[in-house]
């Protein structure tokens, strides 16, 4: 039967001699609970924050499929697959990409250039949009200049803007974009293919890394460089629901089984990976601090114990069963540590609700951008913090349970006597 006195008890170990519900011996176990939940909480909602952010930048500055031919090989025919694509409600723009270098004056710099069309690569990307900002202070599309004449091949080509920072260029200044490879042929041997460009914008992607690197040129342009006739290297493609890209992406391997179908999570995987493996070990860091909380919690009832020890003997003399004391300090337990998690959720939800609300700590990404602390909060991993809190609670009691076994009631007696 429910032995109601159970719960009565509990809550007067855990006041102890003084008024309130916990007693001040119980303080410094509540604050560590409490903290441990917080940064949990944070840690895991930062780094879900990061893994958004950069979904963003990648899905905007480039698209969220691509097809390419089987093999990685040149994609022939694309004008048909665009057609189907757009039957089945799917925007697409073909790319060609090329390892060039640019070169102004005695400066040589390494890009990887896309060949794109503006006009139709603007309906899979923010890139040749007017810049605006989206998101953490997120910045992309062009930032000066225009694409314009970029689709009629009149020889323009478009900067990230660390690119255009690094080689010092700004809009309307003249670049020679040369092929690392000897492959022309001439009266004097074998030379690079070379191409003298005019800046006709830049542009940011919101992503450094690329902003340093990357260059747009007209497909034709590409072409040239890479010796396609007829093909591209594949073809960038903007989803109905981009939350939905995992279902569209097995949609389109059974409608072009012989083409290769990759989403974003796939255009740089090892970024993704690292983020993953970051999260994870962050938040087993993290447990530790809750572990150092629970061994408070475990020494704070095996204290309680070793004073009560006498009376916790009488109670069994009373008609208390082990299973009765046992529920009696799980109750305690329990009851702790639930304040201590319910302090820990409001702190850790105030603190984030902070960040989002007027981005106290700020990042910088480049020389150029700085954003704020990226939060995005997931329930999964709050119930998640939940059941780790709960479990590694029960856990907590395990040897001071197993110490209440040792109690002898009649020797207590005798002693008492």
């Amino acid at each position: 039967m429910n032995n109601p006195s159970v719960k009565f008890m509990a809550l007067k170990y855990l006041r102890g001699r003084g008024r309130g519900l916990i007693g001040k011996t119980h303080y410094l176990t509540l604050a560590g609970i409490a903290l441990g939940v917080m940064a949990l909480i944070c840690v895991s909602s930062v780094m879900n924050g990061f893994q958004a952010d950069m979904e963003n930048r990648l899905i905007s500055s480039q698209s969220e499929m691509r097809l390419y031919a089987d093999g990685q090989q040149e994609l022939r025919e694309f004008s048909s697959l665009q057609f189907e694509l757009e039957k089945e409600g799917f925007a697409s723009s073909p790319v060609i990409r090329a390892e060039l270098m640019l070169k102004v004056g005695n400066q040589i710099a390494p890009t990887l250039a896309f060949g794109v069309d503006p006009r139709q690569h603007s309906k899979v990307s923010r890139l040749f949009q007017p810049a605006r900002t989206t998101g953490e202070n997120l910045e992309q599309g062009i930032l000066t200049g225009r694409v314009d004449s970029l689709s009629t091949g009149e020889g323009g080509i478009v900067l990230g803007v660390g690119l255009a920072y690094q080689m010092q260029l700004v809009v309307g200044d003249k670049v020679q974009v040369l092929s690392p490879i000897f492959s022309e042929p001439t009266a004097f041997g074998m030379i690079p293919k070379i191409r003298s460009l005019k800046v006709l914008a830049i542009v940011s992607s919101g992503m450094p890394e690329y902003d340093q690197s990357h260059s747009y040129i007209p497909l034709a342009t590409a072409a040239y460089f890479k010796g396609y006739t007829e093909g591209v290297d594949y073809l960038e493609i903007k989803t109905p629901d981009r939350n939905k890209v995992r279902a569209y992406n097995h949609r389109l391997k059974k409608l072009f089984p012989k083409h290769q179908i990759e989403d974003w999570s796939q255009f740089d995987p090892s970024l993704f990976t690292a983020m993953r493996f970051e999260k994870f070990l962050m938040i087993v860091i993290m447990l530790f601090m809750y572990i150092i909380a629970s061994f408070n919690l475990t020494g704070n009832m095996l204290k309680t114990i070793s004073l009560k020890k006498r009376e916790l003997g009488l109670l069994k003399a009373l008609g208390y069963q082990e299973t009765e004391l046992s529920r009696l300090f799980l109750h305690q337990a329990m009851i702790l540590s639930t304040i201590g998690i319910a302090l820990g959720f409001l702190l850790a939800l105030l603190l984030l609700w902070l960040q989002m609300s007027f981005g106290l700590i700020q990042l910088p990404v480049s020389e150029f951008e700085s954003i704020g602390l990226p939060i995005k909060i997931e329930l999964p991993d709050l119930l998640l913090v939940l059941i780790i809190s709960y479990a590694l609670t029960l856990a907590s009691t395990m040897i001071p349970l197993g110490r209440l076994k040792q109690i002898n009631a009649v020797e207590l007696l005798r002693q008492t006597v």
